[in-house]
């Protein structure tokens, strides 16, 4: 089970005091959406390396900030290939209207095309940033939003704003969402539990003739 609490008021006013866990929602798109939603957060990180291992992520080097669609409250994964991924984040007012736009009625499409994260955290031993979790390979996922019982569809997006922080008058609205692998589809995630730790958990199942070609 991966539990992934992270300190979002953080990871929009970095606290250079604190080197607690942060995360971000690099991609969301599908859903039929117009317009997908826009990186338009930038932020510092304090991952601290010049380099990522993970490929999907903007992180300039020489500023230090990072261009993502949200800031990550919380990330879970219970750890088995049809278990859902469960994303909680705060994304911008812009953003938060295309959803809130698209979700007035029956959504025609529950088909999520792109959706990808970069957690990072801190390892107190060897005294160094690592990254935690991202999606390994391929650098974005696809699947569909869980609807248990077909009826129960797991997306929402917060009626009333949150400020960032309480001396900066900027509002941000908490989306969650619980995505479920693709059809004849599999994906390797990343996780860590230190900088020297490492391992991949597998997402997605492929039956059949798509399982023989991909084995072949």
């Amino acid at each position: 089970m991966h539990n992934l609490d992270c300190d979002w008021t953080s990871g929009f006013v970095m606290d250079p005091s604190k080197k607690q866990r942060v995360g971000y929602l690099t991609t969301f798109e599908g859903l039929n959406m117009g317009e997908f939603l826009k990186p338009d957060i930038e932020v510092y990180s304090p991952y601290s390396s010049s380099e990522t291992e993970y490929e999907g992520v903007e992180l300039d080097e020489e500023s230090g900030k990072i261009t993502c669609v949200g800031v990550i409250e919380s990330y879970s994964f219970a750890g088995g290939v049809g278990d859902p991924i469960c994303v909680s984040a705060y994304i911008s007012a812009e953003n938060a209207e295309i959803i809130k736009a698209k979700t007035k009625g029956t959504l025609d499409t529950t088909i999520l095309s792109s959706m990808s994260y970069w957690i990072c955290n801190f390892d107190e031993e060897n005294k160094v940033w690592y990254e935690e979790a991202f999606p390994k390979e391929p650098t974005e996922m696809r699947g569909q939003l869980n609807a248990p019982g077909g009826k129960d569809l797991r997306l929402t997006v917060a009626s009333d704003p949150t400020k960032v922080h309480a001396n900066i008058d900027i509002n941000v609205y908490n989306l969650y969402f619980e995505m479920i692998p693709a059809a004849d589809d599999t994906f390797a995630m990343h996780f860590a539990t230190s900088s020297k730790t490492k391992f991949v958990r597998n997402w997605g199942l492929k039956v059949g003739t798509n399982a023989a070609q991909a084995m072949g």
